[in-house]
């Protein structure tokens, strides 16, 4: 009987512990000092954005601003149909939005949750905090799935390099020197919706710029797009008696308008084509994250110290899956896809560490000492 400890009872990890069932003479301990797949609820507004729809695994893999190239590796091994199948395995249906997301057909995280917790049938969760890899030095295997919000201490004691952990898919804060934009007004653009917080923009256009500019010092620029200027100088012409402000409010909320626009309240014959093309654009002076909205981290576990098993190159009885890792995706189930295909990975890897007479496994100890 062999023993494999996962640290950490996200959605990683209990997706490998999941897989590793599957293998006969493993024993499963799962230590984690907080709710198991806590992390789990939030996701999809509490309905579990659970991954996306993808046949192509390059382009799915386009959606990662860091582990791009790692995961055409990982996805070749365990993608989203494999994904869907194995979740309708343990009784959790799921469906497709219009929007090519995947939910469970019961919309409830909660549900999920409870779902995948039933089918840990061999694995036991330990109610504990490891602060030292040396806690769980006499496992045959070791997998370390804490997320990316987790303390990197028993990684950096095996000797693994960590990129420094950044906010990533959360709100932005603006300038105090900026317009004072309407609070709760969402504007549409052809990105994505954009949403106007007290001090700075939110949405999902905006998580997935902060995610691109998630290494970017502070302050920047970001200029998106508001108004086609070309339909905007037709109906500005066809309606000269028109206020103005009238006009482009057809193409933006009101409130914004009343903002955005310097000649409101002037009649369109008396408007210049440099008035219309002002608005082609808006630009934000960003001054920092607003320390609200963040939902990932980049940052974590150098992505070249770790071969296509998500398994360790310095020290191969450990093993890595999920966000621990340098890889972070944007909005729509992506961040989730890489927990259920990088649990999976390490699975298959623990498989062929524990029972290939090919590796030396007794070598390995002498780190953990």
């Amino acid at each position: 009987m062999k023993k494999v400890a996962i640290i950490g009872a996200g959605p990683s990890g209990i997706y490998c512990a999941l897989q590793l069932q599957r293998f006969k003479n493993i024993k499963i301990d799962i230590f984690e000092k907080d709710i198991p797949l806590k992390t789990l609820l939030a996701t999809g507004g509490g309905r579990c954005n659970l991954t996306h729809f993808g046949d192509d695994i390059k382009e799915f893999a386009k959606n990662y601003p860091r582990g791009e190239k790692f995961l055409y590796s990982i996805f070749s091994k365990h993608f989203v149909c494999q994904t869907l199948e194995f979740f309708e395995s343990i009784g959790i249906e799921t469906y497709m939005q219009e929007d090519f997301r995947y939910f469970p057909t019961s919309n409830s995280a909660k549900d999920m949750r409870k779902k995948m917790l039933k089918a840990l049938n061999c694995a036991k969760i330990i109610k504990k905090e490891i602060k030292s890899i040396k806690e769980v030095a006499d496992y045959d295997a070791i997998v370390i799935s804490t997320g990316s919000k987790s303390g990197y201490k028993p990684i950096q004691e095996i000797g693994h390099e960590i990129v420094e952990p950044k906010a990533s898919l959360c709100g932005l804060k603006l300038s105090p020197e900026s317009p004072k934009y309407p609070e709760g007004v969402v504007l549409n653009t052809k990105g994505g919706e954009i949403l106007f917080t007290k001090d700075g923009i939110s949405g999902p256009l905006i998580y997935e710029i902060s995610s691109l500019n998630a290494r970017k010092k502070f302050p920047y620029e970001i200029e998106i797009p508001l108004i086609n200027t070309i339909e905007l100088m037709q109906e500005v012409k066809n309606n000269p008696r028109k206020s103005f402000g009238n006009i482009v409010s057809k193409f933006i909320p009101k409130s914004l308008a009343r903002v955005v626009v310097e000649n409101y309240s002037k009649d369109c014959a008396n408007i210049s084509k440099k008035d219309i093309e002002k608005l082609g654009s808006i630009i934000f002076n960003v001054i920092s994250t607003d320390g609200k909205g963040e939902i990932v981290t980049c940052g974590g576990i150098e992505l070249k110290e770790i071969n296509n098993n998500c398994q360790s190159k310095i020290n191969p009885k450990i093993f890595f899956c999920g966000e621990v890792m340098n890889i972070d995706g944007f909005c729509g189930g992506y961040n989730l896809q890489n927990c259920w295909s990088s649990g999976y990975c390490a699975a298959e890897g623990i498989k062929t560490y524990l029972f290939s007479q090919k590796v030396p496994q007794q070598a390995s100890k002498q780190y953990l000492k």
